[in-house]
């Protein structure tokens, strides 16, 4: 009977501590907690009247240790850096996780400075941490800063290319989108849909705003007859039975209408034998384009 007791007793007292064990709150490792950016990219615009938040999160336990993240801006790489205090502020560096694990936010607010300078670029990155936290792969956020200050604002938008068929006489219309490039402010893309951008080149000259875009640029594949083949922008002129190919097509902009006194064509190349498969799409000579309101 005493042995019964003295088991009793002595499990009791190992259920007592198990129980006191589980409630007691779980101990901060910091070779178990982590600190990162659930996202790679973000982007302002330069006139935005409001902040950008960027989410950066503390993968730890409840009832944990309180952990201090500092963050900086680094450009060192970047083609066309953003510039802290120039292009942009941040509004908080210092992040405090009081409770050891969550997510807040990272305020950043943009500059306006009235000139078109392009896409401008930073890395948002964890500075350092307290304590000291493991490493993390995702330490870090580019952050671009879009300028819609651009000179030929006017020009960039939808577009409906319109003319007449070369081919039969009929009435002909395409879509086309026109936008800025990261490259050079006197060039503009030029999307047809077809996956592959052409290049638009704008300048002013005597008071006129005129447009180029070169002959021959790859603007896409094209499935003809059974495999891909490669397709591309061609200017044109046609007279009568006779087709010309010009080295670009040229045309005035005015009140979101872009005139141009030769045609464009459409023209599909083989990818290794080089052979053409004829146009596809070419219009006359007179084309054009009008931007959607």
């Amino acid at each position: 009977m005493k042995k019964l007791k003295y088991l009793s007793l002595i499990g009791g007292l190992l259920l007592a501590i198990t129980s006191c064990d589980d409630n007691e709150p779980q101990s901060f490792l910091a070779e178990d907690t982590f600190v990162s950016f659930p996202e790679v990219t973000a982007s302002i615009d330069e006139n935005a009247t409001e902040t950008i938040k960027i989410p950066i999160a503390l993968a730890g336990l409840p009832n944990g240790e309180k952990v201090t993240v500092n963050v900086a801006a680094v450009t060192e790489g970047e083609a066309v850096p953003a510039i802290e205090g120039t292009d942009f502020n941040i509004k908080n560096k210092t992040i405090v996780f009081e409770e050891g694990f969550g997510t807040q936010y990272i305020e950043i607010e943009a500059i306006d400075n009235d000139l078109f300078t392009g896409k401008k670029t930073f890395n948002l990155v964890i500075a350092s941490t307290v304590p000291v936290l493991k490493e993390t792969v995702q330490n870090s956020v580019r952050v671009s800063i879009i300028d819609d200050e651009h000179p030929w604002a006017a020009i960039i938008g939808t577009y409906s290319i319109t003319g007449t068929s070369g081919f039969d006489g009929t009435d002909v219309s395409i879509p086309a989108v026109v936008t800025a490039s990261d490259d050079d402010v006197n060039v503009l893309n030029l999307n047809f849909g077809y996956g592959t951008l052409a290049t638009m080149s704008v300048e002013e000259v005597e008071g006129e705003i005129m447009i180029s875009i070169k002959d021959n640029q790859y603007i896409g594949p094209t499935p003809k007859p059974t495999d891909n083949w490669n397709r591309y922008f061609r200017a044109t002129h046609v007279d009568g039975e006779d087709l010309y190919t010009l080295n670009a097509l040229t045309g005035i902009f005015e009140d979101g209408v872009i005139t141009c006194e030769y045609g464009l064509g459409f023209q599909a190349i083989h990818p290794t034998t080089g052979a053409s498969g004829g146009y596809f799409t070419l219009f006359e000579d007179g084309i054009v384009f009008t931007k959607a309101k």
